[in-house]
Parts: C-alpha cells; sequence; structure tokens
C-alpha cells in the first residue's frame, strides 16, 4: 500500500507544474528549486492527526522518502498556464581533450574513458589500452570462439 502523494503530482496540482522531467526529482531537489514550499515534521504529525486528515499538511513520496509538506495556498486568480519544467541535459562527452594528450600522465579513470571512445584511428585507444597494461590494469579480455573450439579438440583428441 502506497502512503503518500507522488511527488510529480503533488508539483502538479499544487504548484501548476508539468514536464516529463518531475518525476526524476527528489525532496532535496525541491527543496532547493522552490524555496516557497514549506516542510512540516512527522512529530507535528503526531500531535494533531487532524491537520493530515484536514489536508493542510500532505504526506509526499518522492519514491525513496516521504515528507510531510504544508498545503500551499492556491490563488486562483494567479493561475495562469501550467509552467513547463526540464531539467537541464547532463553535459555528454568526457573530460578528456582528445586532440593533444599525453597518455603517460592521464589517471586510470581517463585512460578508460579513452577505451570506450571512439575514434577516427585507432591509435590513441592502443595507446591508453598499453599505458593500462604497463600500470599493471587487467583489462577484460574478449571471448574467442575459435580458440575454444581448438581446445575442445585438443582435449578430445588426446583422449584417443
Amino acid at each position: 500500500m502506497k502512503k503518500g502523494m507522488n511527488l510529480s503530482k503533488f508539483l502538479t496540482r499544487f504548484c501548476n507544474i508539468t514536464g516529463k522531467d518531475l518525476s526524476q526529482l527528489r525532496h532535496e531537489d525541491v527543496y532547493w528549486l522552490f524555496p516557497n514550499l514549506k516542510r512540516a515534521t512527522f512529530k507535528k504529525i503526531k500531535e494533531n492527526p487532524e491537520l493530515v486528515a484536514t489536508g493542510q499538511i500532505i504526506i509526499v513520496d518522492d519514491g525513496k522518502t516521504l515528507v510531510p509538506y504544508y498545503a500551499p495556498k492556491i490563488l486562483y486568480d494567479q493561475l495562469s498556464e501550467p509552467t513547463e519544467f526540464v531539467l537541464k541535459d547532463k553535459k555528454t562527452g568526457s573530460m578528456v581533450d582528445y586532440s593533444k594528450h599525453d597518455v603517460t600522465r592521464m589517471n586510470e579513470y581517463e585512460l578508460r574513458l579513452m577505451l570506450r571512445k571512439k575514434f577516427n584511428s585507432i591509435a590513441n585507444q592502443r595507446q591508453a589500452r598499453r599505458e593500462l597494461e604497463d600500470r599493471g590494469v587487467v583489462l577484460s579480455k574478449k571471448y574467442n570462439r575459435t580458440e575454444e573450439k581448438r581446445r575442445v579438440e585438443r582435449i578430445k583428441n588426446e583422449g584417443y
């Protein structure tokens, strides 16, 4: 059984905010983005359970935690079109400038990033792989089916 109202539903109903990204918000984000929303305490709810029953305090669930909020006063004359809320996209790419690099100075994390990045030439990936192997980092080997078949055939033939 679910306890409390969903955070995105709470923001849509009481703050007139819409958007696909509302489901990704957590209570910490709401605390910083919407300082006008006031939180209540569970101690206050224990002392006055009628506040929850009358709707003055709303228990809100973000998927991980429950937090009680005071219900904001809705002023219908100030309501306009719903405000669209969109989280900014995270920067794609990595922290390494691939045009000029010195693999001996890079840390292990940056070298692993170079292995995942696609290049026009494979020389950069080879340099990164060699540097990691020189440092003693074990990289996963690809499974080679033909070598495995040969090994199984050798084992079979040895018995005869």
